[in-house]
């Protein structure tokens, strides 16, 4: 017999649809969720039958609700449980855009588990890359914690001869977000054997830019890149969190449509 919610989790039961962008959430505190609640939110937001129900079923988003709450909340007790989900729910869009978002959320308590699925060359790169984006995601939330995530990445990093373009793609990608020069030989080691997938972030003059180890490109930028994809004569925008995010959004989709093929 499945157990039923109880007041006021149940709340979210009902909620339905809400927009992605984090700063668009709404905050599940004020239905009076509370630290109290987090073993019953662990629950719904791993349901497999919540899961599996319908897109236009209410409850069917009950899951998107409780592990943003989780992440509001700051639940470290949840770390493991959505690090299982992410890891078993590969399919789901929803898990891997914003479970990464919502363990970095909840910061330290997650760094364990994402480095060991991100260190596990038998994990599938879709996975790689949201362990990736989770140890990212706790530098920047928690700045305390910035040097050993940083660490963690450039670590993984220094194995760029056997690992996938985009893996190292991406973690240059969160290693230059972090401002970290340290790992500047490594970046362009990997640059120069062209084991770096360029439609992330570019090249290696890109990177430099990003870094301020220059100030702008010498040489104009490599086909590959992503100035391909804006019309002629436009320059090249910033990069930022939310273009890297929907670049890895789609790389992840990518990935784990190789892995079912596998």
């Amino acid at each position: 017999m499945t157990v039923p919610y109880l007041p006021p989790v149940d709340r979210l039961l009902r909620l339905g649809a809400e927009p992605a962008r984090r700063r668009t959430w709404p905050d599940y505190r004020t239905l009076g969720l509370e630290p109290r609640h987090v073993p019953a939110l662990v629950r719904m937001a791993t349901d497999p039958a919540l899961h599996a129900a319908e897109e236009r079923d209410p409850a069917g988003w009950a899951p998107v609700h409780a592990w943003r709450a989780l992440g509001q909340l700051g639940a470290e007790e949840a770390a493991a449980p959505l690090l299982a989900l992410l890891e078993g729910q590969g399919e789901n869009p929803w898990v891997y855009e914003e479970v990464p978002a919502v363990l970095g959320m909840i910061g330290p308590a997650a760094l364990t588990g994402a480095t060991l699925l991100l260190f596990d060359e038998e994990k599938h790169e879709a996975l790689r890359l949201a362990a990736a984006a989770v140890i990212a995601n706790v530098a920047h939330e928690y700045p305390e914690r910035h040097d050993e995530a940083a660490a963690v990445l450039a670590k993984q990093l220094e194995d760029w001869p056997h690992q996938g373009r985009l893996l190292n793609a991406y973690l240059i990608a969160d290693l230059a977000g972090l401002g970290e020069t340290t790992a500047a030989p490594v970046m362009e080691a990997a640059f120069a054997a062209g084991a770096v997938d360029l439609s992330v972030m570019g090249d290696w003059e890109d990177v430099q830019v990003e870094l301020g180890m220059i100030p702008e490109r010498r040489t104009p930028p490599p086909r590959e890149s992503l100035v391909e994809a804006f019309r002629e004569g436009a320059t090249r925008p910033p990069v930022n969190a939310e273009a890297k995010a929907k670049a890895r959004r789609k790389a992840e989709k990518e990935a784990r449509k190789r892995n079912r093929k596998r």
